[in-house]
């Protein structure tokens, strides 16, 4: 099974309504730099079990590019619980690829506070 599905105006809403984060590649037949792109983002995206990898062709698939603004091609967008959180126009490379996903990427869970142990004395260190 490849690493990035193709989906289209009937499943593009299912495929990002998940919980997790998406990456949407948008992009056309046509377009070299998306063609160019190609291999990177099937690499990025088999090394990637936090993240899922999707492609839309615009042509294939209008309604979804006007929905988002698309206005060129490659676009990348990222999508956390079916809602776009970054976008980001352009060819990149798969160092770029985790830039730009790590930078967008919803915070983990807040970590449990550390609080004293009612059974060990506070050390005052205040000199």
């Amino acid at each position: 099974m490849p690493a990035v599905n193709n989906v289209g105006s009937s499943d593009f809403d299912a495929a990002v309504a998940g919980p997790g984060p998406v990456l949407v590649d948008f992009s056309a037949s046509w377009c070299g730099p998306c063609r160019a792109m190609a291999p990177a983002l099937e690499k990025f995206a088999a090394s990637r079990s936090d993240l899922g990898v999707v492609k839309v062709d615009i042509d294939d698939a209008p309604d979804i590019a006007g929905r988002y603004s698309v206005r060129s091609v490659p676009t990348l967008a990222l999508f956390v619980e079916g809602k776009p959180v970054a976008a980001q126009p352009g060819m990149m490379s798969e160092g770029q690829l985790a830039q730009f996903v790590d930078q967008h990427m919803p915070a983990a869970a807040p970590r449990k506070p550390v609080t004293q142990d009612p059974n060990r004395p506070q050390v005052d260190l205040d000199w």
